[in-house]
């Protein structure tokens, strides 16, 4: 099931391959090794990419309980290391065409992170998605807190259309998905980031900021529930036996500029367009 945006393609692995070939009927151990081309959440990113490459192992119980865990390793030259820790605890479920995941993961950063999230502390989420044959409808609901105590609640929906071969081991989903949100986040990265560039600690600056000596960082529409990006995707997976390839490019158009204030300096933060891919390799063992 997916979450939004970065832990997405997190668990895009671990779960969009049930979709095909898998008998739920049994509790099973499922390990994988995935590479993302850059760190995306919400359309934001750093100015510098953040490569991942992420071993997971998830056990999911027949009931519908799971349990995961996983770690990023940065591969980015001269910042290779350990950047993040993902526990995630969860229940999925099928009925007919109706299908569910819920879940709480809790985050843990490096201090040297310049992902976007890495002010991120935990998340609860809720996923619900419906194939009406034609369309699978998906609608996904998550509230991110960090390390201010603040939180941020996000609401998305996808559309998709499943194309499948013959024998069911290949398929490949168009989707188009929107995504809205508040920016605490965004501005507690921000802080945190400025102020470690000015001091000469860190690489990344975010989506064209300033590394004028700031004091104090606003960024007006953090609260604000508003439009935060539309993405164009194309997940493909093939799954042979216990072993599933996957795929996934996808296109976002990030919206709703943040307008920042630093200091007495206000600037309309500049976004375009962001392209990003990851593959992925996963065994299930039976």
């Amino acid at each position: 099931m997916k979450k939004l945006n970065f832990t997405i393609v997190v668990l895009f692995i671990l779960f969009y391959s049930e979709a095909i070939g898998q008998n739920e009927d049994k509790s099973y151990i499922k390990t994988g090794l995935n590479y993302i081309s850059d760190a995306i959440f919400m359309g934001r990113k750093d100015s510098i990419a953040a490569p991942y490459l992420y071993p997971t192992i998830t056990y999911h119980h027949k009931s519908g309980f799971y349990g995961n865990g996983s770690f990023s390793y940065l591969t980015k030259s001269n910042q290779s290391r350990i950047d993040l820790f993902l526990l995630t605890a969860g229940f999925d479920f099928t009925k007919n065409k109706l299908s569910g995941d819920f879940s709480a993961t809790k985050y843990f950063f490096n201090d040297d992170s310049y992902n976007v999230i890495s002010e991120v502390t935990a998340d609860i989420s809720a996923n619900l998605s419906y194939d009406f044959d034609i369309l699978n409808l998906s609608v996904a609901a998550s509230n991110y807190f960090s390390t201010n105590e603040n939180s941020d609640f996000f609401l998305s929906s996808e559309i998709s259309h499943d194309f499948l071969t013959t024998d069911y081991k290949f398929q490949i989903s168009p989707t188009v998905g929107v995504y809205f949100g508040s920016q605490n986040f965004y501005e507690e990265y921000y802080i945190t980031k400025q102020v470690r560039i000015n001091a000469g600690q860190g690489p990344g600056q975010g989506s064209g900021g300033t590394t004028e000596t700031v004091t104090e960082v606003v960024i007006e529409e953090s609260e604000n529930f508003n439009l935060m990006a539309i993405e164009l995707s194309l997940p493909m997976w093939y799954t042979k036996n216990s072993i599933t390839v996957s795929f996934l490019p996808a296109l976002v158009f990030p919206q709703n500029a943040a307008t920042i204030l630093n200091d007495e300096t206000l600037t309309k933060e500049q976004l375009d367009e962001v392209f990003y891919w990851m593959v992925g390799l996963s065994y299930r063992f039976k």
